[in-house]
This record gives structure tokens, C-alpha cells and sequence, in this order.
């Protein structure tokens, strides 16, 4: 191990040499349908900024990185491209049992990781498990000459294990590629902060005395109409307030609630509180949809959709200001039961969306029978279509269907300007995801809706209005 810098030495195997020459032509993963939509509307998915080449654009200098890689010489490459970028906090690891010891037992000391997927001993996929394992706050970027499929295979691997998934690298590593990742590290303000419960696995009991404690709350994040850049809506995502660990996501109050059964109390939970949110955007003038992930267990109670109504109706908010998300990689169990109540609430007003749309069941089936209003992509494909023929591939005829059956698409998990134009290009309605903003609480959504609006009246010139994105 070395920190800061890397000397050359021999090595078997490399990938070739890595180009430190920019690029400013649009990705051939992109191809044709970037230049229309580059031409169409204007936006430009493939410039890179314009920045000296030693020092990089973006307040990202402070990071401290771990480089691991078994060759020498690509170690050597990575970590001057990122001593030129104007990151100086770089270590170095020829094994990912290396990386290890770097890590430690909380990660603290390494805000980002750049792995080689191909290592002996302890792989790059190893190395990933084993961090998932340990619940360390760090960021991956994978890095590898192999295939890409089997690069992105690695990446939706890395995410179900828990671990934010930066980015994946193909060799030969360019410094336009690294300078992507961490532009996109900035854009997303870093790892989630909901790993603030390393070492802490709550029982069932614990997670309800936080429901009987007040302690959980929606946070909101705006889902964007691409057409006319307008927030049009926002998904609850629920959040436990710990009084001792801080934000704590839902890959810690989850599980338990889960093997306990409890989930449904959970869930009527964020309705509530979410209804009570959406009635305080109406009386601010807001014309806003709130979403509100519902589990597919509780369409089994014939009384769950009368239930759903008295509790929107008694926050004084009318049911077409509500989108109820049906997670789509949860099975159906009573069939008919999910039948009546679903058409009730869409009888009422309700919209309804089908969540996580391609990694779950009987998609085609369940689009065709259910009366959804929206289809929301999972960011799994958002991800991939990059990179990825068929990921593309699903999406444009993900949304054919969609607009085939009068749904609204939605891409999730939208975290950079090239992903934005991307999605449009290939035909979705909307996106949600950092790129936008963040998940918020309610006092927070409703200052930054504001203020957003505000930002947009001053900056617009005279003229035809414009799309804006972003925070």
C-alpha cells in the first residue's frame, strides 16, 4: 500500500494503457437517438467542462479515494489521473485483503473506491460483499476491462448488497470518465446519508416504540415533468428519526418489520402523514401529487381501499391529489381482493402506479389487468441504458406499452444531465432522482419548492418558457 501517488512496476495480463486525452463527442452507447435529441431540443448529454488540466471543476478536492488494483502499472494510471483532477488523498491497494486492512472496521478513513473487478485472492466482487457486510459508508466505481454487460452485472450486484454504487468504469480508464463519476459524486451530495446505523440491527419492538415515539416521517423527493421541466409531484419515502443515530433509511427498520409482519403498520403511517402533507401543498397553492409506496399484502383485506379513503378524507385532501405506488417485486396473493380495492380507489380518484417496474412479477400481466395510471422505471435500467443495448431496448418499449395503455412513465432514480437526456430521448414523461434534488422532509420539500419557483420567475427571460431542471 502507498498513499498519494504509485510507482510503475511489472505486470501480467494489463488492459491497455489509459487515454488521458478528453473527449467531447457523444458516447456511441448513445448514438443516434442523442443526436436527436441533442438537435431537437437542444440539450447536450455529451460536453464535458471546460477545466485546467490539473485541477478539477467541482468541490470534490477534500475526498479521500482508495485505488485498488493488482496490476501496478493500471494502479499507477488511475491514481495519477486522479493527482491531476487535483485529488491529492489517494491510497493505494494491490489486493482488494489490502483494501480491507485500509477499511477497517467503519470505512472512515475512504470516501470513495475505485476497484479492479478482476483481482486474485479477494476479487473486486469479494471485496464489494465484504463491505456490504461490514455496512461501510463508502462509494464504489468498479472498474474493468471486461464485458460491459458483465461490468453492469457487478453493478446491480453492488446495490444489493447495500452499497452506493457510484459508477462503473470500462478500461481503459479516461480522466473525462473518472471526472464524470465524481461530478456525479458532487451532484448526488455523496453516499446516502442513511448508513448512520453501522452495528445496528433493531428488533421489531424497537422500530414500533419509534412509531409509538412519533419518530418516523415522510421525506420527499420531486418527480419532474420532462417536457416542461414543472415539479409536478413528490414520492414519501420513509425515514426513522433516531433520537441517538440520526436519518435512518429503510434497509435498517425494513427487515424487521418484515419478519414480524408489520409492515402494513408502516405503511398507514406515511399515508397519514403524507395526506397531512398534501394538504398543507394545496393550501400553499401547490398543485402537487403526493406518492405513497403502499405494500401489495394489504390489497388482501377487502376493507383496505375504504380505510385508505376516511384516512385522505379526514386530512381535507382530495383522493386525485394522491398516487398510491404498488411495488411491483411484490407477488399479488389475493388476487380478487386486489382487484376490488384497486378499482374502488381509482373509482374515488386515487392514481395508481406500478413501482420498480421490470425486476419484479408478471409485469406484462399485471399492467394489462390492473388499472395503473403510472409506470415507474426502475433506475436499475436507468443505469444500464448507457452502457447497454438491451437496457435501452426495455425502456423504449417499456414506455411504447406504457403510452399504448395511457400511462404516465417515470424514470427513477435520475442522478446526472446525461441521464435526464437519455431517458427523454428514449421517450419517458418524468423523472425523479438527485438530479433533481434530494429526498426531504416536509418543512424542507415545501422551502425548496418555493424558493425553486421563485428562481425560476427571476432567471426566465421573455419568450416561450423553458425546461429547468435541477435544485
Amino acid at each position: 500500500m502507498r498513499s498519494g501517488g504509485a510507482q510503475r512496476g511489472a505486470g501480467t495480463n494489463r488492459a491497455p494503457p489509459i487515454d488521458i486525452e478528453w473527449s467531447t463527442r457523444i458516447p456511441p452507447s448513445i448514438g443516434a437517438c442523442g443526436h436527436r435529441f441533442v438537435q431537437h431540443t437542444g440539450y447536450r448529454c455529451d460536453a464535458m467542462p471546460e477545466h485546467d488540466a490539473n485541477v478539477i471543476a467541482i468541490p470534490v478536492r477534500s475526498l479521500r479515494f482508495l485505488v485498488v488494483d493488482d496490476d501496478d502499472d493500471q494502479r499507477y494510471l488511475l491514481v495519477r489521473t486522479l493527482n491531476r483532477l487535483g485529488m491529492a488523498n489517494v491510497v493505494e491497494a494491490a489486493s482488494g485483503r489490502a483494501a480491507l486492512d485500509v477499511l477497517g472496521d467503519d470505512g472512515a478513513s475512504v470516501d470513495i473506491v475505485f476497484a479492479d473487478l478482476n483481482m486474485p485472492d479477494i476479487d473486486g466482487m469479494e471485496l464489494v460483499r465484504r463491505i456490504g457486510e461490514r455496512k461501510l459508508r463508502v462509494s464504489m466505481a468498479l472498474v474493468s476491462a471486461l464485458d460491459l454487460g458483465l461490468l453492469e452485472s457487478a453493478a446491480r450486484m453492488t446495490r444489493a448488497y447495500g452499497v452506493d454504487m457510484l459508477g462503473t468504469v470500462e478500461k481503459p480508464v479516461t480522466r473525462d470518465k473518472v471526472f464524470a463519476l465524481l461530478a456525479q459524486y458532487h451532484a448526488q451530495g455523496g453516499p446516502p446519508e442513511l448508513v448512520s446505523a453501522i452495528g445496528f440491527e433493531p428488533s421489531a419492538d424497537d422500530v414500533l416504540h419509534g412509531f409509538s415515539a412519533g419518530q418516523f416521517e415522510p421525506h420527499f423527493q420531486a418527480v419532474v415533468d420532462i417536457a416542461t421541466g414543472n415539479v409536478v409531484g413528490a414520492e414519501a419515502l420513509a425515514r426513522w428519526q433516531h433520537p441517538t443515530r440520526g436519518v435512518l433509511g429503510p434497509e435498517v427498520f425494513l427487515p424487521p418489520l418484515a419478519r414480524s409482519g408489520r409492515l402494513d403498520d408502516l405503511s398507514w403511517i406515511m399515508l397519514a402523514l403524507s395526506a397531512m402533507e398534501a394538504g398543507r401543498w394545496r393550501d400553499a397553492g401547490l398543485d402537487l401529487k403526493a406518492s405513497v409506496n403502499v405494500s401489495a399484502t394489504s390489497l388482501a383485506d377487502p376493507a383496505y381501499s375504504e380505510s385508505v379513503i376516511e384516512i385522505v378524507s379526514a386530512h381535507g385532501v382530495s383522493p386525485s391529489q394522491m398516487v398510491l405506488e404498488l411495488t411491483e417485486t411484490e407477488a399479488i396473493l389475493d388476487v380478487a381482493a386486489a382487484f376490488e380495492n384497486v378499482t374502488r380507489l381509482r373509482m374515488s380518484g386515487f392514481g395508481l402506479a406500478i413501482d420498480d417496474y421490470g425486476v419484479g412479477y408478471s409485469s406484462m400481466q399485471e399492467l394489462a389487468r390492473m388499472p395503473f395510471t403510472e409506470l415507474k422505471i426502475d433506475r436499475s435500467f436507468v443505469v444500464a441504458a448507457a452502457s447497454d443495448e438491451r437496457a435501452r431496448l426495455m425502456i423504449v418499449h417499456t414506455v411504447a406499452i406504457a403510452r399504448r395503455l395511457g400511462l404516465t412513465t417515470v424514470a427513477e432514480g435520475v442522478e446526472s444531465t446525461r441521464e435526464r437526456d437519455l431517458v427523454a430521448c428514449l421517450g419517458c414523461d418524468r423523472i425523479q432522482g438527485y438530479f433533481v434534488a434530494k429526498p426531504m422532509d416536509g418543512v424542507d420539500f415545501m422551502r425548496w419548492i418555493q424558493e425553486r419557483a421563485i428562481n425560476v420567475v427571476a432567471s426566465t427571460p421573455p419568450g416561450p418558457a423553458q425546461r429547468r431542471f435541477g435544485t
